[in-house]
């Protein structure tokens, strides 16, 4: 595993990272052994950045008991979803609560949910030593433009967003002010709606994508140029998966930090890791595999 700073905050993270929403949470409400097996074997690997956050039904509180007795060789993340400064101090409260800790690595405002009344907050809480730093959250490209604005600020210490092979237009203005204010730069959703399921290793006869909309080609692209087998070039690079493709891509840009990977399998947390090997793609290598969903 290599490790990148987030940003302005000195934390060295790890290039993967594990989060707790989609298919960690259902399994959190399913069978809680499993995600601390799940968070176990990442630290095993290496993965010191967890993400989590209230919203993703128990997964903040399984995060908490997966952590027990190996605290020190995490970096906890969370955030808080709430329109008032009372709501959000409560949801804080909780936080502390359920991942069981006194003090949170990073505090996160969720998508930017009253980013104006719940940063004094959280900032209340930085000063008493319990935050140690202050992040954004946004999913959408459409919120690129407010989170700009709040960045310009100088209150933020890092943004988690969406970046990925199918969506790339945090390149154009925000992931250059990243750079430029030393603000730490989460990615998420790398995989997911391009390889929700995975591609198996083994390719099957290439999908049929008659009458689908743009959004539902792209994993049938991708799907039919791993049967096609043109993911093979990147061989050289020590990528074996179509999904350490997707990863590597978003590490090739100097200002990411780290990738958020969440997942429900024990064995999915090897592959994810071994995505971050040292081994950069060169930018003719991202651009064949932009070529790949033209």
């Amino acid at each position: 595993m290599e490790y990148r700073i987030l940003g302005r905050t000195g934390l060295r993270v790890s290039e993967i990272s594990l989060g707790t929403s989609q298919t960690f949470r259902a399994a959190a409400r399913e069978d809680e052994d499993i995600c601390v097996r799940i968070v176990h074997e990442a630290l095993d690997r290496g993965i010191n950045f967890f993400d989590t956050a209230p919203s993703y039904w128990e997964a903040e509180r399984v995060l908490g008991l997966a952590l027990e007795g190996r605290r020190d060789e995490a970096i906890i993340a969370t955030k808080a979803n709430e329109k008032s400064a009372e709501a959000a101090r409560e949801s804080i409260e909780r936080s502390f609560d359920n991942l069981r800790v006194d003090v949170i690595d990073l505090m996160q405002i969720h998508s930017l949910t009253a980013w104006r009344e719940v940063t004094p907050v959280i900032q209340e809480y930085q000063r008493a030593g319990r935050v140690r730093f202050i992040g954004l959250t946004g999913s959408s490209p459409d919120k690129f433009p407010e989170m700009i604005e709040a960045m310009r600020t100088g209150t933020y210490d890092t943004i988690q967003i969406i970046y990925s092979l199918a969506e790339r237009s945090c390149c154009e203005k925000l992931l250059p002010l990243a750079r430029e204010m030393n603000i730490g730069v989460i990615a998420l959703r790398v995989i997911l709606n391009l390889l929700a399921d995975r591609i198996p290793l083994h390719p099957v006869a290439s999908p049929d994508s008659e009458n689908d909309s743009a959004e539902e080609e792209k994993p049938k692209k991708l799907a039919r140029a791993h049967a096609e087998g043109r993911f093979s070039f990147l061989g050289e690079y020590g990528v074996k998966t179509p999904g350490q493709a997707l990863f590597k891509y978003v590490l090739s840009h100097p200002a990411v930090s780290t990738i958020i990977a969440a997942t429900g399998k024990i064995e999915r947390i090897a592959e994810n890791a071994a995505a971050s090997d040292g081994v950069v793609l060169p930018p003719e290598a991202c651009t064949r595999l932009e070529g790949l969903l033209a």
